[in-house]
């Protein structure tokens, strides 16, 4: 897209020069508002500029290259709109630094001067100390005489007294530059780190991309006007999706209160301050009209003609097949959030306005918490786990869409019970929540041998019985209405003939239309111990298998 640009604009410059005569005036954008969907935001940048009646051209400055430049919507009430031009690498009319990075650019500087002020006070001590040393080795060949003829005991004394007093002093020049030395590491080893998160807070306030577009607006004005200028354009480097806390208050009028945050991350080569945010769920890059179908021809033919075309069109499938078997992949976009019901889908507009470093922050924006009655109850699939599970039903009262979430953290009464995938919530149905084990309701199951106490599976060639004990157990303090799950096989085939028996009998078969699940529904009192058994019987012919 580049370099298509490049070269229609080569074209364009020509144009430029038919507005030589015209006044020029300039507009520096910024970002105002934001929409953030599944897959893309589409991000409005705003400027103001006053003009005299007649024909004029508008700079507007600040604003990045953008990718999609065909998608580029301007708009200009007011004025005619005699041109648009746009060019890659213009200069930049202005410093884009703000006040932010101007503090943190000065803040790195200094400490810099303080790190290489330091290192030159560093290496003085230590060419004091090695002057220090150079001079005690003077000394001692001095004291030992090298090189001299020895002096009479006078001269001796002076020179003794001399010596230690130079020799002491050499010393303590040395001693005092070892001790400045540590103190300037630990300095060193502070401005370092003062340095290293210094850099870091420049690096997250610098990076907004340096390249940025030439954007010239030729209009036409009746009268002196003020002129409200609006860019708008998308951008894929943005991401959102709702983050989800509930959180289940027992009691004896138990309910479930739901904390929302938005999470929300942008690298779009451009900072957000005091931007109007709005997220929404609608899919500007879906599909707008409904597939065609096609004519499907079937024909017959013999068996011999058609096992021949079958080979010498090496399984290709005819036109019609293709037609008919081809199958049509529709990606799904990806979970958001949203407040405000509408056929395009599901929005929310934040009432304050919103700052987000671009590719330096992840920001979690508060909704608002909302409240549900709910249903406590136990379930338990002996099959799998030892105890039984917490179960908060739910209604959604809201009249909001609980969008789907993989960031879901679930409490008890404010203690962090785990995390999981929350499927979303459509406005007035339920959703059965999980809210972990119930350490106090034990459940076992056994495979019994109904004669010898075995392995629990009598078979034969073509027979196979089994008998299953599932032993509830309750060791809490409180009543627990339990839903215990298991199954029994089930066959589409005839000669494999199944049956079964239960005691009790279950509550409910094929739950949720699943073949061969059963529930039995358990009111658990405190210390109680429930049996459930169950039966089951496979026949088969002879001569065959079972899978």
């Amino acid at each position: 897209m580049r370099f298509v640009l490049s070269s229609v604009l080569v074209g364009a410059a020509a144009l430029l020069s038919t507005t030589a005569l015209a006044e020029t005036f300039s507009a520096t954008s910024r970002v105002s508002a934001v929409t953030v969907y599944p897959s893309e935001a589409l991000i409005t940048r705003t400027a103001e500029v006053t003009l005299p009646a007649g024909r004029h051209r508008i700079v507007i400055s600040g604003m990045p290259f953008v990718d999609e430049i065909e998608s580029l919507r301007v708009s200009h009430p007011g004025v005619r709109r005699i041109g648009l031009y746009l060019r890659e690498s213009f200069p930049v009319l202005e410093d884009a630094s703000t006040p932010e990075q101007e503090a943190a650019e000065a803040r790195v500087a200094d400490i810099e001067d303080q790190i290489d002020s330091l290192r030159r006070t560093s290496e003085e001590a230590r060419l004091a100390a090695a002057g220090a040393e150079a001079a005690i080795a003077f000394l001692n060949a001095l004291n030992r005489g090298e090189g001299a003829a020895l002096p009479d005991p006078d001269q001796l004394r002076a020179l003794v007294s001399t010596v230690r007093e130079e020799t002491a002093e050499a010393r303590e020049t040395i001693l005092r530059a070892k001790a400045q030395e540590r103190g300037f590491q630990r300095q060193m080893k502070d401005l370092e780190a003062d340095l290293a998160r210094a850099q870091a807070e420049l690096q997250a306030l610098s990076q907004q991309d340096d390249e940025q577009m030439f954007l010239a607006l030729d209009v036409e004005a009746d009268e002196e006007v003020t002129v409200p200028l609006s860019l708008s354009y998308p951008n894929d480097a943005v991401s959102w999706g709702p983050s989800y806390e509930f959180n289940l208050e027992t009691g004896v009028r138990p309910q479930v209160t739901l904390r929302r945050d938005v999470m929300i991350q942008q690298a779009t080569g451009e900072d957000w301050v005091d931007v109007a945010l709005r997220v929404s769920t609608s899919t500007p890059d879906q599909r707008i009209n409904p597939h065609d179908l096609r004519p499907n021809r079937r024909w017959i033919e013999d068996a011999y003609e058609a096992k021949q075309r079958f080979t010498s069109e090496s399984r290709v499938m005819s036109d019609a097949e293709l037609a008919v078997e081809a199958p049509v992949i529709v990606e799904e976009a990806g979970s958001s959030f949203g407040v405000v019901a509408s056929e395009a889908g599901v929005s929310y507009s934040f009432d304050v306005p919103v700052n987000l470093r671009s590719g330096a922050e992840l920001a979690y924006l508060n909704l608002p918490d909302v409240t549900f009655s709910a249903e406590v109850s136990a379930r338990a699939a002996p099959r799998r786990d030892p105890t039984a599970f917490r179960i908060a039903r739910i209604v959604n009262t809201s009249g909001e869409e609980l969008l789907a979430s993989a960031n879901s953290r679930f409490l008890v009464d404010g203690e962090l019970i785990g995390s999981g995938y929350f499927v979303g919530l459509t406005p007035e149905a339920e959703r059965d929540l999980g809210f972990g084990p119930i350490d106090g309701l034990r459940i076992k199951r056994d495979l019994l041998d109904q004669s010898e106490g075995g392995r629990g599976v009598i078979s034969r060639s073509n027979q196979r019985d089994t008998v299953a004990e599932i032993e509830v157990e309750n060791l809490t303090g409180q009543v627990w209405p339990l839903r215990v799950l298991d199954l029994v096989p089930f066959s589409e085939q005839e000669d494999l003939e199944i049956t079964w028996s239960a005691k009790p009998t279950p509550s409910e078969e094929n739950v949720d239309k699943q073949r061969g699940i059963l529930a039995w529904d358990l009111e658990m009192q405190p210390g109680e111990t429930r049996v459930i058994t169950l039966n089951t019987r496979l026949g088969w012919p002879e001569g065959k298998v079972l899978r």
